[in-house]
């Protein structure tokens, strides 16, 4: 599968866990798993790390990988909510300089959701076709 971000347009953290490949690797993780209407076989750790811990994103942890997921993806009602937290956190630090905070990759996946059709916001999963 073509990566839609690469490594170059991200800049490094600073840190082990925010390097400029790990970042594209998870925007594009994500952009995937959200495509393909949340299945639990794409949510790995490296996603839900990212959204947790190394992403700033303000999620709680909910005991692990598989709790996260129940609390976040198991409903469409669920799958909306994130989203809507999801994109409140990326504008919150939209075109900062904060590359440490993840700054560069919540200005793509803005950019990314605002080039979205609105229904990706409201589809439940028998309506989502990839």
């Amino acid at each position: 599968m073509n990566a839609r971000y690469l490594p170059d347009q991200f800049a490094d953290s600073g840190w082990p866990s925010g390097t400029s490949a790990k970042k594209a690797r998870f925007v594009n993780a994500l952009i995937r798993f959200i495509d393909a209407g949340y299945p639990e076989s794409q949510f790995t750790a490296a996603l839900y790390d990212g959204l947790h811990n190394h992403g700033y994103f303000g999620f709680i942890a909910h005991y692990n990988r598989h709790g996260f997921y129940d609390e976040k993806f198991s409903t469409p009602a669920r799958q909306e909510e994130f989203l809507s937290e999801l994109r409140w956190a990326c504008q919150r630090d939209y075109d900062s300089d904060r590359t440490d905070l993840w700054a560069d990759v919540k200005t793509v996946l803005t950019d990314h959701f605002d080039q979205a059709p609105p229904a990706l916001f409201t589809l439940t999963p028998t309506e989502h076709q990839p």
